[in-house]
């Protein structure tokens, strides 16, 4: 890794290389993948107090955040807007150009039932409508999909029971892994413990979100206390070296998102987050974009930004994109064959050309 020369590739060069590299997306939620004009349907399907908004004033008012808080306001508003299955179906089959732009072969997609129950709705509803899509989208497209079922710490741990029981139910259908997201400060880590044990014990990979606005002592809770077998942000680790020496040691990888964290405040500007810190302490880093539609950014752009923030190279760019799949929650030998199938795409691609 080179991260004091200046890079050899032109933007376009750059651009075209990022768009053939074959990519795994970790930490993706679905709620906060809506776009724009998505979210303006529902608001006129339902009769909203945003249904007179056009997409510009939604990307340049709802779609804009001054702080973490206000950015889990907007959040609450779209997801307000997903009344019924379809409604979700809708954003997943809006995923599947999104996918095919940005050459993406892996998803683990993060959806919330508890916000669905949270508004008096059937979120098994919703979850067994996404599974089938899901199913839908992969026999159309390249893709494979996983999913990870997220409880809202703010919400306690009996909500977060519920979502586990659900995860364990749908293990056959594609859930891999049971999240905890939301407001990390929130509640502590140690109320959810019984949750995560019993997540483990039924042999679901434990997500967490810590370390994104929080202090590295987030990630310890999550890693000691729940178990975690990735985490989500995780960025505030590199202000701890020993963290960072556990987490390179125990091969537990953070799901970077650059542009989420600018947005948010949690890591500003974003030639300063701790992205290239960690990659070069060896601690496992991926590249996602959290919430692409409310965020306005896509994977592509995502990788393009770390390579002009971080002076990446070609090489760098791959490991990342390998490192993705290593630290997916497949199995071993599903996980294997997609490892392959990435090396086989890479070795085709010119890794010296652009420095």
């Amino acid at each position: 890794m080179t991260a004091i020369e200046e890079p050899r590739t032109s933007l376009p060069e750059l651009r075209q290389f990022l768009t053939d590299l074959p990519k795994a997306e970790l930490h993706l939620h679905l709620e906060g993948s809506i776009r724009p004009g998505r979210f303006l349907e529902l608001a006129r399907k339902y009769d909203t107090g945003y249904a007179g908004w056009d997409e510009a004033k939604v990307a340049g008012e709802l779609f804009q955040y001054r702080d973490f808080a206000a950015f889990l306001g907007a959040y609450k508003t779209v997801c307000e807007h997903l009344r019924e299955p379809e409604d979700y179906r809708a954003l997943l089959e809006d995923l599947a150009s999104y996918f095919e732009r940005n050459n993406v072969r892996y998803a683990e997609l993060i959806v919330t039932p508890a916000i669905a129950w949270r508004f008096e709705r059937d979120g098994e509803a919703v979850l067994k409508a996404l599974l089938k899509a899901g199913r839908r989208l992969q026999k159309r497209g390249r893709v494979q999909l996983r999913w990870i079922l997220d409880c809202v710490r703010q919400w306690g741990p009996e909500s977060a029971q519920r979502t586990a029981e659900l995860a364990r139910d749908y293990q056959e259908a594609g859930v891999v892994g049971l999240g905890l997201g939301g407001d990390e400060k929130a509640v502590p880590a140690a109320e959810f413990a019984d949750v995560f044990a019993w997540a483990r014990a039924h042999n679901l990979h434990v997500h967490v979100h810590a370390g994104e606005v929080g202090g590295p002592e987030e990630v310890w809770a999550a890693l000691e206390t729940l178990g975690a077998n990735r985490i989500g942000h995780g960025i505030q680790a590199a202000r701890d070296s020993r963290l960072m020496s556990y987490l390179k040691q125990h091969a537990v990888a953070l799901d970077v998102c650059l542009t989420s964290n600018a947005a948010t405040g949690a890591w500003r500007p974003v030639d300063k987050n701790p992205f290239w810190l960690l990659l070069e302490r060896g601690v496992p880093v991926t590249l996602n974009t959290d919430d692409p539609g409310m965020f306005q950014t896509e994977l592509l752009d995502e990788y393009e930004l770390a390579a002009k923030s971080f002076r990446l190279t070609r090489h760098d760019l791959a490991y990342v994109a390998l490192q993705s799949v290593r630290s997916s929650f497949l199995p071993h030998e599903e996980k294997m064959a997609l490892m392959q199938q990435f090396q086989d795409r890479i070795a085709e691609l010119d890794l010296d050309g652009g420095g």
